[in-house]
């Protein structure tokens, strides 16, 4: 009797400790488990060319991510599909920024999200349309499990202010911000943001990079202008020897297929006259892999490295008023200037960021331009513009230019050639027969291109010469592209344009009046230099 007695006395303890010790598990299982992902993703992308991990910056950006995590969980009402939606901007940032760094080898910053509409603007539309039904799914599960009861949602939201406490503060007081960063041992490290990355966290570091911008920004605003006599029109003018026209070529993602030597090729990578071109190649190093046009054609343009100090891209940065930059200074010396942008106008804000550069007339498609003038003819929207059909109806633009008696500039980018590398199979079948690539690869169809953007280019190079014998004639690339890996591609297939582990180093030809003391760039930045160097007989 007495066991008996003991025993239905115990019994409700018992299930209270059960109860508690699964109501305890059930509370902290999501959060250990997202710790674990996270961390999972951290070491694999580590090992697999991505983003280094080192678990005290796990350590410092944890409790930061947890917070956000119960904030957004306690939001919902209680489920196993409220876990998984808390839990998708968390690992959607992880995912991202190592996903980011293996293809684009270069760290996402909250900047880069201004970028956002130009990377959807040149994708697949299923790639848009998955991007905006992820969002819509999102935010829909999210809706239909938010607490209803006002009283419910106090806790939550204490947790989300306290989750935003840092972001705001590192967009509204920076110094202050990397002030008590820095007392915690956390700092941007200068030559790296790649250590930076890996030595903070993907998040602390986002926040680090967001605030040392912003300060930068503030302190610049109390700079004076400063004028520089090097960029003084004046300058030009009384030095210019001859008013040579000007032509340069920015493409797509125009890479060199011969510097793959971990391939075998039983066929030409470029017909024969292009051959004849690569005794007028050069090397010279891009400020971006895999991504980033505008910032390749800033420092063409302007001579000067595209830093990214205060914003994604510096063309992001332009209002429209003149800077002084190689279209300004030619116009102010009588040249004209003219752009040919081979998209849409508001790609990087290419529209306000050419007037800005001092281009006094900008070409885009008639599929884009609207009512704008134009002479390009393309009305296909989904495809980019092929090379040689670009170039083509540039040269009869060129004679036109040429018969109004005016020296100018004329500046052409080419879209064809951006990832993916779709082709016109009827139009372009495979030309190159390639050992080692998997023929449906984006290697082996960016190679294909080539073949057939080499031959374009050597067509319009010898057509250019014959109606314009006198001029300057520029032809780069604006960056390699990602193709299927990032950087991983070219290490595997040994691509022999690189330097300190980076593929940055990209092909450009000249054809035109050269000095005995010429100094070939190295950098994209030291084109404009070059080119003023040439049209003053380095004087």
């Amino acid at each position: 009797m007495f066991i008996k007695y003991f025993h239905r006395l115990s019994l409700p303890q018992k299930s209270s400790v059960v109860l508690f010790c699964r109501r305890a598990v059930s509370t902290v299982l999501p959060f250990i488990v997202l710790s674990l992902i996270l961390l999972a993703i951290s070491l694999s992308f580590g090992m697999a060319g991505g983003i280094d991990e080192y678990f005290t910056a796990f350590n410092h950006e944890l409790p930061l991510l947890l917070v956000v995590y119960a904030s957004l969980l306690y939001l919902m009402r209680p489920g196993i599909w409220r876990t998984l939606i808390a839990a998708v901007p968390i690992l959607v940032l992880y995912l991202g920024m190592d996903l980011y760094y293996v293809y684009m080898h270069s760290i996402f910053k909250l900047d880069d999200l201004l970028l956002l509409p130009e990377g959807l603007t040149v994708s697949p539309i299923w790639v848009r349309g998955g991007v905006w039904l992820a969002l819509f799914a999102w935010s829909a599960g999210f809706l239909i499990l938010l607490r209803r009861r006002p009283r419910e949602l106090v806790l939550p939201l204490l947790l989300l202010v306290i989750a935003v406490v840092p972001p705001i503060t590192a967009f509204t007081a920076p110094k202050q911000f990397l002030k008590a960063a820095e007392s915690q041992g956390l700092n941007v490290i200068p030559w790296s943001d790649r250590w930076t990355s890996a030595s903070v966290g993907r998040a602390t570091s986002l926040l680090l990079f967001a605030a040392t911008k912003h300060k930068a920004m503030a302190e610049l605003a109390m700079l004076p202008m400063v004028e520089d006599p090097e960029r003084d029109p004046a300058v030009l003018k009384s030095t210019l020897h001859e008013a040579r026209n000007i032509h340069i070529l920015v493409l797509e993602s125009f890479l060199d297929p011969e510097r793959f030597k971990a391939l075998k090729y039983k066929t030409p990578t470029a017909p024969p006259q292009f051959q004849a071109l690569r005794k007028k190649m050069h090397i010279a190093e891009s400020p971006v892999f895999g991504g980033g046009t505008a910032q390749a054609e800033f420092e063409v343009l302007c001579g000067v490295p595209a830093l990214e100090l205060y914003t994604s891209a510096e063309f992001n940065m332009l209002e429209g008023t003149r800077a002084p930059c190689l279209p300004s200074m030619l116009a102010e010396v009588g040249y004209r200037t003219v752009a040919t942008q081979s998209y849409k106008p508001d790609f990087f804000n290419s529209e306000k960021a050419y007037r800005s550069l001092g281009f006094e007339e900008t070409n885009f498609p008639t599929a884009f331009a609207g009512s704008r003038p134009t002479y390009l003819q393309y009305k296909d929207s989904e495809h980019y513009i092929f090379d040689g059909d670009l170039f083509s109806q540039n040269l009869l633009y060129v004679q036109k230019l040429i018969t109004d008696g005016k020296p100018f500039l004329n500046y052409v980018l080419g879209v064809y050639g951006h990832l993916p590398h779709e082709t016109d199979i009827a139009r372009f079948p495979p030309k190159v027969e390639i050992v080692g690539v998997d023929k449906n690869s984006q290697t082996y169809l960016a190679i294909q291109q080539f073949y057939y953007r080499a031959e374009a280019v050597a067509d319009y190079l010898k057509k250019l010469r014959e109606i314009d014998p006198k001029s300057l004639i520029l032809v780069t690339s604006d960056h390699l592209p990602p193709l299927d890996g990032g950087p991983k591609t070219y290490k595997n297939f040994g691509y022999t344009l690189t330097a300190n582990d980076e593929y940055r180093q990209n092909i450009w030809l000249y054809d035109g009046p050269q000095h005995k003391k010429l100094a070939w760039p190295d950098h994209y930045y030291e084109y404009m230099d070059f080119i003023l160097d040439i049209l003053t007989e380095e004087r």
